[in-house]
């Protein structure tokens, strides 16, 4: 057998695993995803122009997204003829957002995102609000609010309350400390042990007076 001979028959013999290699991982295109039940199910377009359909979308444990179309996925063939495959690590450059060295954020195709910043931030954006869906909330550190403050049910204040702009409450405001506000409106009672709103100190804001012509001094808030 000569040289060329073997070259060729070892070509032949090693072709059909050579394939399989080539379709064991590939870089894909999501062209399409749906659900069936809880499976995230994903039709993809590998290289060469071949579209595989029904690829199961693995994600790990707590985290899940909804890849848009256009997104890029490496496809696993098991066996490496495809007719088993699974998708891994969907991502899309088109939004992924660019930072730091040793920074991590989760982010959406409509730009929203949550960044942990090296400095030790925490970084929330959303277009719209954020909406917590919890029976209580708790936050050891300081709340700064510099926006409008509306509330729906009672106020309490271990301390101090100070805010920026407008204060709206249509329930009870109990204050064991000052409460502070450029502005506020109260519909049910209040309760605290001072309070300064647009300036004025309710503990010891006091009015001039003229009583059967004797200048006198109103005794507190009035």
């Amino acid at each position: 057998m000569t040289r060329d001979q073997l070259i060729r028959t070892l070509q032949a013999f090693t072709a059909p695993l050579s394939r399989r290699l080539r379709v064991l991982l590939q870089r894909s295109q999501v062209l399409l995803t749906k659900y069936q039940g809880k499976i995230r199910l994903l039709q993809v377009q590998v290289p060469g122009g071949q579209a595989l359909s029904d690829v199961e979308h693995l994600e790990p444990f707590g985290f899940t997204s909804h890849p848009p179309q256009g997104a890029e996925a490496i496809v696993l063939a098991f066996g490496g003829n495809g007719s088993h495959s699974v998708g891994l690590l969907v991502g899309d450059r088109r939004y992924r957002l660019v930072i730091e060295e040793g920074e991590a954020a989760i982010y959406n195709q409509a730009g929203d995102y949550l960044k942990m910043g090296k400095d030790g931030t925490a970084t929330l954006k959303t277009a719209t609000k954020a909406v917590i869906d919890a029976p209580a909330t708790e936050i050891t550190g300081t709340l700064q609010v510099t926006g409008a403050t509306t509330l729906s049910n009672t106020l309490n204040v271990a301390a101090a309350a100070t805010l920026q702009t407008t204060l709206s409450v249509s329930a009870t405001v109990t204050a064991g400390g000052a409460v502070s506000a450029p502005s506020a409106a109260f519909a049910g009672a209040m309760s605290a042990a001072s309070a300064t709103v647009g300036g004025v100190a309710f503990a010891s804001h006091a009015h001039s007076y003229t009583d059967d012509g004797n200048p006198s001094v109103t005794g507190g808030a009035q």
